[in-house]
């Protein structure tokens, strides 16, 4: 898998390209959109938008796992802002 940061409006967005390497052919690139906002309470809502080019090419990334990686990359953020809530490094 493959990434690129193309536009990091600090703090509010970040888009960026990802393409999935497993696939046969390539040229399956998911354009990516994070947005950050600011809601009472210290916290942060993150809205993610990921844009394919096919219904096709959404499908295979659901059957390959994509899901299962992406919660576990969500579970891993958590933590990390957890520990830095509590001050650890």
């Amino acid at each position: 898998m493959t990434g690129v940061n193309h536009e990091v409006t600090a703090p509010e967005r970040i888009i960026g390209t990802f393409e999935f390497e497993g696939l046969p052919e390539k040229g399956h690139v998911i354009l990516q959109t994070a947005r950050f906002e600011s809601l009472p309470g210290n916290r942060t809502r993150l809205t993610s938008q990921s844009v394919f080019q096919s219904v096709a090419d959404r499908d295979g990334m659901l059957q390959s796992g994509m899901e299962r990686g992406v919660n576990d990359s969500y579970d891993r953020l958590d933590e990390l802002l957890a520990k830095m809530k509590l001050g650890g490094d």
